[in-house]
């Protein structure tokens, strides 16, 4: 059987950003509530895999916002498998205002791994086997390597993580949302004030886990793009630490025309 998820939410309170938006990371935490059901439908979920001794690992995700629901406001968010390959099956999601406008949209790429080995494998069988939705349009598919990977990175900004328990998932790994919080957290404050996230290409390369020291680094590439690269913090003085997430983000002026910096907000409040 092929299944599209389809999941109606609607925004609370701590899901939107200090201007009443809902904030990136938890639309992806919405994005991934989904598919985790998507794959459920198929019997491929978290613990179809865990029985069999397998896991789930994010490789890929770009996101494209293209209008921020705000607080209150009830959403649809809409996902599906699109290609089934040898070592990996791509996801696309869609997220719908409730008239059908499209706030925004996000390609995914997902590998399997084994518990033991910790390392990937072929996808399953039973996993190859499932049947995608019929008449579903996919987005162009990400590719592996995007070109950002590749250039030079030479960072401006840098500051220091450690896993806590709670950004730990059933896969004993750090989930996928929590990287992303903690770098957009490292932004500099007049873009997060300023600018809205338009857009965030992500490459997964190695799992952390609890107690790990990470690196949050960062690098202006233009006016409206940041590159940025997560690395393992436990490395010998004038050595890199081991890539564990790149990134680039690109940023745009708030569409809010009345948008206000936090500290104007923060003083009118008091």
């Amino acid at each position: 059987m092929a299944f599209i998820q389809t999941d109606t939410f609607t925004l609370r309170g701590y899901e939107t950003d200090a201007f009443g938006r809902l904030s990136v990371p938890a639309l992806m935490n919405l994005m991934q509530e989904s598919a985790n059901r998507n794959a459920i439908e198929y019997g491929i979920g978290i613990n179809d895999l865990a029985r069999q001794g397998y896991g789930w690992m994010l490789m890929r995700f770009r996101l494209r916002m293209h209008t921020y629901p705000r607080y209150g406001q009830t959403i649809q968010v809409m996902t599906y498998p699109t290609s089934v390959e040898k070592y990996f099956i791509h996801r696309d999601f869609r997220v719908l205002a409730d008239d059908g406008t499209l706030l925004a949209d996000a390609v995914s790429i997902w590998l399997v791994f084994s518990m033991d080995k910790r390392a990937m494998v072929p996808l399953p069988d039973f996993i190859r086997a499932l049947s995608l939705p019929p008449g579903i349009d996919p987005l162009p598919k990400l590719a592996l390597k995007p070109d950002f990977q590749n250039k030079p990175f030479a960072p401006t900004h840098e500051n220091e993580v450690t896993v806590g328990w709670f950004s730990i998932d059933q896969n004993q790994h750090v989930n996928n949302v929590s990287y992303v919080e903690w770098l957009l957290d490292a932004v500099d404050s007049n873009t997060l004030q300023t600018r809205e996230l338009a857009e965030i290409d992500l490459v997964y390369r190695t799992e952390s886990h609890w107690k790990d020291r990470l690196l949050i680094r960062s690098v202006s590439e233009s006016d409206d793009t940041i590159n940025h690269r997560i690395e393992q913090s436990n490395r010998q003085p004038g050595e890199s630490g081991k890539d564990v997430l790149l990134a680039q983000s690109r940023w745009r002026t708030n569409k809010n025309d009345n948008a206000q910096t936090y500290d104007e907000l923060s003083q009118h409040n008091r």
